[in-house]
């Protein structure tokens, strides 16, 4: 007669104690298989992120030397909280593909304060809001991540809505 083991008559299971023995299960658990960012597009990121903190900066001293109820003002508010927004959704776009987010700020802001009177300096900043769209088409081209190409794309027709607001107010003063 033969008999069939139980299971209590089989001898345990092997435990694994800690999640490192699986570890050859998860690819890239080792940094096998990983890519790494494209330092030239975290790079053209980074000279973004710095411009948007630049701008955002310049934005806020400019918005906060003009009276609480001039459109001039709410208009500089508008840009300045899409520049800070920028920034940080630049932040978190490079940190998320890998790269390093730079902490500077670019000089776009001793540059735009060097220049005298408010129309002198809206101009400038125009030319500064030019300079991320040309930017922007310059790192496009080089970016695979489709989540970030968003990112740049929204960013990019922001600064267009940004300039042409700005157009319209100096064709008014």
């Amino acid at each position: 007669m033969s008999s069939k083991p139980s299971d209590a008559d089989l001898p345990p299971a092997p435990v694994c104690s800690s999640p490192p023995c699986y570890a050859a299960e998860f690819p890239g658990y080792f940094g096998e298989g990983v890519a790494l960012p494209d330092p030239a597009v975290i790079d053209g990121l980074n000279a973004l992120l710095e411009a948007e903190r630049a701008g955002a900066k310049v934005l806020a001293i400019l918005r906060d030397e003009l009276d609480a109820r001039s459109p001039q003002r709410m208009l500089l508010e508008r840009l300045q909280k899409d520049e800070g927004a920028n920034a940080v959704r630049l932040y978190k776009t490079i940190r998320r593909l890998g790269g390093v987010a730079s902490h500077d700020t670019g000089a776009f802001v001793q540059k735009t304060l060097a220049v005298d009177g408010l129309t002198a300096r809206l101009v400038f900043l125009n030319k500064g809001q030019a300079w991320v769209v040309r930017k922007i088409d310059q790192v496009l081209p080089k970016l695979k991540d489709e989540a970030a190409r968003e990112v740049l794309v929204e960013m990019r027709v922001s600064h267009l809505d940004n300039i042409a607001a700005c157009e319209a107010l100096l064709a008014g003063s």
